[in-house]
């Protein structure tokens, strides 16, 4: 049996009938806030607790306005991956008790935790949050490149409750070439059945409280061409992704659509609230017109 949070987030909502009502009311499809954004270029000047309670207090704020999705990226020393101009190492602010507590605030109200380890060494990071009933738990794909391990790895995710979700690098940074679709379609071949895909759909490892990239669509729809013929699961688009971009996300098939910089750190500090309500706007009118 399938758990709450790996129905959410592995079963498609556009696969079943939705009015501009659900998609404006954030049902269909889900702008789900990286937290990472609130705290990024803070972290080595601020008590961690400090910014604990300012996370709980976006998150609290989101809850109230029906956010029912909540993406949370742990950092950690041992990723290779990372740009030139790398986000916080942010894995004692987000620490295991931590994401505790948030995920039973989050499901207190009937919504879900996405946790993504940004490490080289994904299978040992797990560990330190096991028995914890997230929704979804991401990895970096190219860091389990043998494929007995990324079933493994999976097969792990699976046994804790949450939907697994590898992450594609389409773009990559100076550390990190980005493999092609062929590549990651044999790579995923063993797992395709049992997961959520998430692209990172800019460049991954930089700095997440800055706008840097724009969304990449050919990268996307030529990861998702080679894909989609043994692959009908879900998509999640990560990088970005603003008011302006996510017409495109939804177009190319896109359900969960992970947010920062412009819910957290806007040009014109619009609410976060704001921001959400006007990226479901443009999505309704590619669904519904």
């Amino acid at each position: 049996m399938i758990t709450p949070g790996q129905a959410f987030y592995g079963m498609s909502r556009l696969a079943r009938p939705y009015t501009r009502a659900d998609v404006l009311a954030g049902q269909v499809i889900r702008i789900s806030p990286a937290l990472i954004t609130i705290t990024d270029g803070r972290v080595d000047r601020e008590p961690a607790a400090a910014l604990q309670r300012e996370v709980v207090a976006q998150v609290q704020t989101l809850l109230e306005h029906g956010v029912r999705s909540f993406h949370v990226d742990v950092n950690f020393d041992d990723y290779g991956g990372f740009g030139s101009q790398p986000p916080d190492r942010n894995a004692h602010v987000f620490d295991p008790a931590f994401v505790r507590d948030l995920n039973a605030l989050v499901a207190g109200q009937d919504a879900f935790l996405t946790l993504h380890l940004l490490t080289d060494n994904p299978t040992q990071h797990l560990r330190t949050y096991t028995g914890i009933p997230l929704g979804a738990i991401c990895f970096q794909l190219d860091a389990v490149p043998d494929p007995a391990a990324l079933a493994d790895l999976v097969g792990q995710i699976t046994a804790m409750g949450a939907c697994a979700s590898p992450v594609i690098e389409t773009v990559g940074t100076e550390s990190l070439s980005p493999a092609a679709p062929d590549v990651v379609r044999q790579q995923l071949a063993p797992v395709r059945h049992a997961v959520m895909l998430t692209l990172q759909a800019a460049g991954t490892g930089t700095r997440s409280n800055q706008a840097a990239g724009a969304l990449a669509e050919a990268e996307v729809a030529a990861h998702l061409a080679a894909l989609r013929p043994t692959f009908g699961g879900t998509v999640q688009l990560q990088g970005g992704i603003k008011i302006e971009t996510v017409g495109a996300a939804v177009r190319l098939g896109a359900e969960f659509l992970v947010a920062g910089t412009q819910l957290f750190r806007h040009p014109h500090d619009l609410p976060t609230a704001h921001v959400i309500d006007q990226m479901l706007l443009q999505a309704a009118s590619v669904l519904t017109g």
